[in-house]
């Protein structure tokens, strides 16, 4: 896509109308600006406000107010509004407006460090890049991202040349101006789901994270788990993605899951797949797969090119199953144990915990779930067996939260105990004896 291109607007003589007419714009303006625009915060505003200079460019900084989006009936009040910061940008004065005459409020302005001239990413549902050219002309040139609902940017090569984890930007509140406006950290940027930037020399590379199925092929590529990479090559040349498909060529479709890995080759915007033994690699869901995990499980080896390829290590030790702790909602804390016999695992851990000192068990089986009541750490603990029965390795797991704890105590305190719990359960998926319980395919 083509940059739009302005030249800085020369002097010219004006006339009386024409500087009236302007201070009228000006005051329509001003006073339009008391409900809607960038600037029209009150004297109350709690959030920042102000203008930040970045070469020729201007960010400046509002505040907005936008409905909370809540409703009678979850406590709250559907007129109920919030603050939210909104920019604007200027060059030379002059006010950037989206190319094709589009909106000139963006959720967020973000200055690009380690660029080799001044540059700025005005965000929105997308992106697009803001320089000045050696010229002196402004350069706004849209980024191809396709992200979902929020605009997501990733650094590919922050943590030893390692990807951190993504950035998300939408309408929010920007508590501090100064580091809500900046982005930096490293060379290499992935921008939502289609381009990725070499911020030190500006260059967007266009890729295409999937293998392309021909006609007539039965479509059992495997598809990304999302944008998140998992992994960036030495060469700073191909990132890793997680993947999954079905294989519909397979008969026994409760078994014809497929999985692996998509490796995208930035210059040339193509993408390959690895596929993944789940049994051998010992992985259950997406996030398992991270920097150590594909390091310890693949290597980057050159080909009879020379060119570096991602592939299995032939030795490695298998990594154990382990339990999750997750947060769901503020308030409640979950552990878990996934694709596992949950009925047979639920009985080792009765074994287990009635050995641990301070520790009671009694069980808490319902008709259709086998179950336990824990006691430790001053609370009572539900671990629940799901799946029994169930054809789908997935439906398999165990599952535990808070049942009652002291007076006085919320579920969210629960979580100490639960991670006692959760080493308790981690030690014995360790020793390897309960492998044969896994339901990893």
């Amino acid at each position: 896509m083509q940059p739009d291109t302005a030249r800085r607007p020369g002097r010219r003589p004006r006339t009386l109308a024409a500087k009236l007419c302007t201070s009228m714009v000006l005051l329509l303006q001003a006073a339009c600006s008391g409900n809607s625009g960038v600037g029209s915060a009150s004297a109350a505003a709690s959030l920042p406000t102000g203008v930040l200079a970045h070469g020729p460019f201007e960010i400046v900084a509002g505040v907005n107010r936008v409905s909370n989006g809540t409703f009678p009936n979850q406590g709250g009040s559907p007129f109920a509004t919030r603050e939210v910061s909104a920019f604007q940008v200027r060059w030379r004065r002059e006010s950037v407006v989206m190319p094709g005459g589009g909106s000139q409020r963006f959720w967020r302005v973000l200055r690009l460090e380690g660029a080799p001239r001044p540059a700025l990413l005005l965000v929105t549902t997308g992106f697009v890049l803001a320089t000045e050219d050696a010229a002196g002309q402004r350069q706004l040139t849209p980024i191809k991202a396709e992200c979902s609902s929020l605009a997501e940017v990733q650094w590919l090569d922050v943590a030893d040349g390692q990807p951190e984890p993504s950035q998300r930007f939408g309408i929010e509140a920007v508590a501090d101006l100064q580091a809500g406006t900046q982005l930096a950290g490293g060379r290499w940027l992935r921008l939502g789901s289609r381009s990725v930037m070499d911020v030190a020399t500006l260059t967007v590379f266009a890729v295409a994270p999937w293998v392309p199925t021909g006609p007539g092929v039965p479509d059992i590529c495997l598809l990304r788990q999302g944008d998140e990479v998992r992994a960036f090559s030495p060469g700073r040349t191909q990132y890793v993605l997680a993947a999954a498909g079905i294989d519909y060529s397979r008969a026994d479709q409760a078994r014809a899951q497929a999985h692996g890995l998509l490796v995208v080759d930035i210059a040339k915007g193509t993408a390959t797949e690895l596929r993944a033994d789940r049994n051998r690699l010992r992985f259950v869901e997406p996030d398992d797969v991270n920097v150590a995990w594909v390091k310890h499980h693949f290597s980057w080896q050159p080909d009879s090119a020379g060119v570096a390829r991602l592939v299995p290590r032939e030795r490695f030790t298998p990594w154990p199953s382990r339990a999750r702790m997750r947060q769901p909602s503020p308030n409640k804390w979950q552990l878990e144990v996934r694709r596992i016999d949950a009925t047979a695992f639920i009985a080792v851990l009765r074994r287990r915990l009635e050995r641990e000192p301070g520790v009671q068990v009694a069980d808490a089986s319902t008709q259709s779930h086998p179950g336990l009541d824990i006691a430790l750490s001053g609370w009572t603990l539900q671990a629940t067996a799901y799946g029994a029965g169930s054809r789908y390795a997935d439906s398999h797991w165990l599952g535990a939260s808070a049942k009652y704890g002291a007076p006085g105590q919320s579920a969210a305190d629960c979580e100490p105990a639960l991670r006692r719990l959760s080493v308790l359960i981690d030690a014995g998926l360790a020793t390897g004896r309960h492998d044969a319980l896994l339901k990893l395919a």
